[in-house]
């Protein structure tokens, strides 16, 4: 359980992750199994392995 400030880190900190494309849990981390399949962590719904990754590939 958290209090005061340690409440609204905890709160930051869990906003600032994606959401699954397909149960809306945060996300924590994208583990890929083969070029094309991947699995959301912690929910372990099936995404694009690509789900996470910043493309700055435009600037």
């Amino acid at each position: 359980m958290y209090s005061g400030s340690e409440a609204s880190d905890a709160e930051d900190r869990t906003s600032s992750l994606p959401d699954c494309p397909r149960c809306g849990e945060p996300v924590a981390f994208v583990t890929a199994s083969g070029p094309t399949t991947a699995s959301a962590n912690p929910c372990g719904c099936s995404v694009s392995p690509g789900f996470c990754r910043d493309d700055h590939s435009n600037n």
